[in-house]
């Protein structure tokens, strides 16, 4: 688990790198606003609102794809957004909230990084009396407003459920894990352990190791694995961008006999789906996610009251009914 240690607060420069660098189609990489990003057709002084969004890493194709459902939304509601990428780091969105706190925003919509170490930033918001949803992830600290996403532990349990009914009760099975601390690899984790290695005790976690979301890591990973166990029968897969690794290096060692499974419904996960070539995945609709994030963000600078969490459903995704979700 990683440890924060110490506040650091932003100065000028990083202030003024926030205001003038966008965050774009491609995601930036140096953990800077984009107060433009959501302009309508008044233009950011004409603004009703202005909210901000600590992300948890633009590189990631889910989370952009959170922020882009944001977007859509705070150009309809014509509020201003200004978009920060954490780039996976706890520090730099502890030091992004200050950013934003400074800036006077009328709310914080925060998708933490790290469960435990994203946490000091609520107790910040809060004594600056500035309304906070927490989206897609959530911290320790629960001191927010709203939690605006789905209960990942629940993705896990389907995960665990697919592999359970793919496998027949048993085989030998493997773990791509997210980044150590995050609360969907915690939660996710404890509900692939309850739907299958608890219920079934033929089937075998044989290695389980981070890698970070990423698709590069999980590919070099899983070549590592196909090796050190021969009899492998399934690899889980706490992201999708992380499955489309593992069956990266799966399908390049022709092992038609290993399963792919992954979690949030990624286009890429999809296509492989539908083709065949990936066994299942977990759907997590961001987008409606994103959109309702600031809609109870403006909620709430209104003063409108919410549910302490507002939550979505999963969906098991399989062959028989990827259709309804990809015409690709």
């Amino acid at each position: 688990m990683k440890k924060f240690k110490g506040w650091k607060w932003a100065g000028a420069v990083v202030l003024a790198a926030a205001l003038l660098s966008g965050c774009g189609n491609g995601g930036d990489k140096g953990g800077n606003a984009s107060p433009d990003a959501s302009a309508g057709a008044s233009g950011a002084s004409g603004k009703a609102y202005k909210i901000g969004v600590a992300a948890q890493g633009l590189s990631h194709e889910f989370i952009k794809s959170l922020v882009e459902s944001m977007q859509e939304k705070a150009k309809e509601l014509n509020v201003e957004l200004l978009v920060m990428d954490s780039q996976d780091k706890i520090e730099e969105q502890l030091n992004q909230v200050d950013t934003l706190i400074s800036q006077k925003v009328d709310a914080i919509i925060l998708n933490a990084v790290d469960m435990v170490g994203s946490s000091p930033a609520v107790d910040r918001i809060k004594e600056a009396k500035i309304p906070l949803v927490e989206a897609i992830t959530y911290t320790k600290n629960e001191n927010y407003d709203v939690f605006v996403g789905t209960d990942p532990e629940q993705s896990g349990v389907m995960m665990g459920e697919l592999l359970a009914d793919m496998l027949g009760g048993k085989g030998n099975v493997a773990l791509l894990q997210g980044q150590i601390g995050h609360s969907a690899e915690i939660t996710r984790g404890v509900g692939l352990q309850k739907a299958l290695f608890d219920k079934y005790p033929d089937t075998k976690l044989v290695t389980q190791q981070t890698a970070n979301w990423n698709r590069d890591e999980a590919m070099r990973i899983t070549e590592d694995w196909l090796q050190r166990f021969p009899d492998l029968n399934a690899i889980a897969a706490q992201n999708d961008e992380m499955a489309m690794g593992a069956l990266q290096a799966v399908e390049a060692a022709g092992r038609k006999d290993v399963l792919v499974v992954g979690i949030d419904g990624i286009a890429d996960a999809l296509k492989g789906v539908k083709e065949g070539r990936m066994a299942a995945t977990v759907l997590d609709n961001v987008t409606s996610e994103g959109k309702r994030a600031v809609e109870v963000a403006v909620g709430l600078i209104k003063g409108e009251k919410f549910e302490k969490k507002e939550l979505v459903d999963y969906v098991k995704i399989t062959k028989d009914n990827v259709g309804e979700y990809y015409g690709g």
